[in-house]
């Protein structure tokens, strides 16, 4: 393209060569030259608004009214672009009175440059991202619009409709004009409206009105489905947009109890993502939670403990229609909601549910394995992998091979999940292994009456010897502390005959807190001396009587180590008092009794 064609299509100079001598035959040559980008003078000509320059060169060359640039815009596309309505409109017009079926409207509305944009959908990216001239703007999408209804429902490379973009950018102008024309196009939207839907997109950005005018001009929108099978209300419970679930609910009750593609209905997405407020609407619906199960025969409790939301699980358990079965209830793989929280490594799901006491924290799964035998054995087999990945990392060191952001940043991702793990993993080695007594006492001694001591406890023997040789240590340690004590009582030898009225106040008050002192820590070694002879006689017992025995000499080490405490008040006390900060000069306590007279 010569430089001097390229300057007078852009000042739109049709008395200057070659567009005064245009209809020359042997002109077309020049015509179909193209700038480095790939314009044509037609692109130019649109793109700077020059009608008469434009009608001038598609109608003695209508090929280039579809030719494309480099980045595959035709003309109408820079037009749109360029906010020239009169040149929109001139191209638009001009399309149509081509004869040839290549050139007519509806191939030019449609047509999408590389990014799978058509001209209304420039037209939309403009107005979103203009300041100025919106309403111009506005008016030529409205135009394109009515010359071609089906293609506000084309999606472009990123799964965007315009109908979908109009929501997005929040103008109810456009939106109400493309919903005007859609009853035109019959009532097979499936069909019609590709990519995203204009409803799911209203809920996404959380748009309450513009969900409001879909609903009064063209419900029928409301029921497309994207390509998981979500409903809008699913879509609403997955974002947490409370507004928006309880609008839908008013529209169509029965949404709550619809699936989609993995058989989620929309209370499960409102646990799966920890939407409590969400929740709590959708109880009112349906208050029975067991009968709502997936695909894989999980509860909406499954579910949020599988994805670790803590806050979701401790509402649930408080509910008054969580029972037993719902607490317990085993999916397609016999995992129950405790195997999947303790699985997926989340410490704090873990807790909540072993504080209830009607988790059965023990129950097999098919495979017959309980949680914590599927996350020893899941921790192990992590640690043998880091083992590997370690030697690994060291010959690539040796090697001279630097690690890239991504594996460092996968690695520390991979490090926090098992760092997780272990946390659980601990928890429930304290709880099952290394702390039996605190199971029994849980669920036989304090959740229970006195008489359910009579009841048979399926404690390995092993379990309950190596909880009584814990506490003996314990109780040792206890006695030994309390001995010391004695042996160091504190005496105060002075102050013996003074005058200081202070000073014998201080010594009264000291030989009061050495009584108490005395009192504390004699209790403290009475028990822990009961607590350990319980304990030898729970080695000489069968395994039923020695299980309660534990229990009590563990209630007697509590007593010991209360006690203790109070001991050490004394200490802190005295401490304190051998520091002299109890010493008020008289002077000041002086001064502050004439103020206060």
């Amino acid at each position: 393209m010569e430089v001097a064609h390229l300057e007078a299509a852009l000042n739109g100079d049709v008395n200057k060569f070659p567009f005064c001598d245009i209809e020359r035959e042997d002109l077309s040559e020049i015509f179909n030259k193209v700038s480095p980008s790939g314009n044509s003078l037609l692109h130019v000509a649109s793109s700077s608004g020059h009608e008469q320059m434009t009608q001038l060169i598609a109608r003695n060359f209508p090929y280039l009214v579809t030719k494309k640039n480099s980045e595959g815009n035709t003309a109408l596309h820079l037009a749109v672009r360029a906010q020239k309505l009169n040149t929109v409109r001139a191209l638009v017009e001009l399309s149509k009175r081509i004869p040839n079926s290549s050139t007519s409207t509806d191939t030019l509305l449609t047509t999408k440059n590389d990014d799978g944009n058509t001209a209304l959908h420039e037209a939309l990216f403009a107005i979103h991202s203009s300041k100025k001239n919106v309403i111009t703007l506005v008016d030529v999408a409205c135009y394109l619009v009515l010359m071609d209804p089906k293609v506000s429902c084309h999606q472009n490379n990123a799964g965007k409709s315009p109908l979908c973009m109009a929501v997005e950018s929040g103008n109810k102008v456009i939106l109400e004009y493309i919903l005007d024309f859609l009853p035109k196009l019959g009532n097979d939207f499936a069909q019609i409206v590709e990519g995203k839907s204009p409803v799911h997109a209203a809920i996404e950005h959380e748009k309450l009105d513009l969900l409001r005018i879909i609903n009064e001009e063209k419900e029928e929108l409301l029921l497309l489905r994207d390509e998981e099978g979500n409903t809008p209300l699913h879509l609403a419970a997955y974002k947490g947009y409370k507004k928006g679930v309880r609008y839908l609910l008013e529209i169509k009750s029965n949404w709550a109890f619809e699936r989609n593609n993995k058989g989620f209905y929309p209370l499960h997405l409102a646990c799966e993502n920890g939407h409590v407020k969400v929740t709590k609407e959708l109880f009112r619906k349906w208050p029975d939670p067991t009968e709502l199960l997936c695909n894989k025969v999980q509860s909406i409790l499954h579910v949020a403990a599988k994805s670790g939301k803590e806050n979701v699980v401790r509402y649930l358990l408080k509910e008054k229609s969580c029972n037993d079965k719902l607490v317990n209830k085993m999916d397609k793989n016999g995992n129950t909601p405790f195997h999947l929280a303790a699985l997926h490594g989340h410490s704090m799901v873990v807790v909540a549910l072993m504080l209830d006491k009607r988790s059965k924290v023990e129950v097999v799964n098919y495979q017959g394995l309980t949680a914590y035998d599927i996350l020893k054995s899941n921790v192990f087999a992590k640690v043998q992998d880091q083992q590997i990945d370690v030697n690994d990392r060291n010959l690539k060191a040796d090697d001279g091979v630097k690690e890239n952001s991504v594996e460092v940043y996968l690695k520390s991702s991979e490090k926090s999940k098992q760092f997780q793990m272990m946390m659980t993993y601990s928890m429930l080695y304290m709880y099952l292994e290394f702390f039996p007594c605190c199971r029994i006492t849980r669920h036989h001694h304090i959740s229970t009456k006195i008489s359910s001591f009579n009841r048979k406890l399926p404690i390995p023997k092993q379990d309950v010897n190596n909880t009584i040789n814990n506490l003996f240590v314990v109780a040792a340690l206890i006695v030994g502390a309390a001995f010391a004590g004695v042996l160091q009582i504190p005496y105060d030898n002075g102050g013996n005959g003074t005058d200081d009225p202070d000073r014998g106040f201080f010594q009264e008050r000291n030989q009061m807190s050495l009584s108490f002192f005395l009192f504390y820590n004699i209790a403290t070694m009475i028990l822990s001396v009961i607590a350990a002879f319980t304990l030898f006689l729970a080695l000489s017992v069968d395994n039923n009587l020695a299980t309660k025995l534990v229990s009590v000499a563990f209630l007697l080490l509590e007593l010991a180590l209360t006690f203790m405490g109070c001991a050490f008040l004394y200490i802190l006390s005295k401490a304190v008092a051998a520091l002299g900060l109890y010493k008020i000069d008289a002077t000041f306590i002086s001064l502050i009794s004439y103020k206060l007279s």
